[in-house]
């Protein structure tokens, strides 16, 4: 019984990791289809969900303050 709870476990975190990743993607596939730029155009590292700094370079804070849509400026630079 309890090899069934503890597989029963590991499958649903498994699940609840998998739906998270897939938000997670989403978003990055929307971002670059709206904007047409890599993720590194706007962040220093690669943030993780949960991560309270961004990891924000000067464009990326640019674009958040600009309601997180590029400026004309931005967007004539390459990616």
């Amino acid at each position: 019984m309890r090899r069934i709870t503890q597989g029963l476990t590991l499958a649903a975190l498994t699940l609840v990791m998998a739906l998270f990743l897939a938000g997670s993607l989403q978003a990055t596939l929307k971002y670059k289809k709206e904007t047409g730029k890599k993720c590194v155009f706007c962040h220093t590292g690669i943030p993780k969900a949960g991560d309270e700094d961004p990891q924000l370079n000067e464009d990326g804070k640019e674009f958040k303050r600009n309601n997180y849509q590029l400026t004309e400026e931005q967007k004539k630079k390459p990616n």
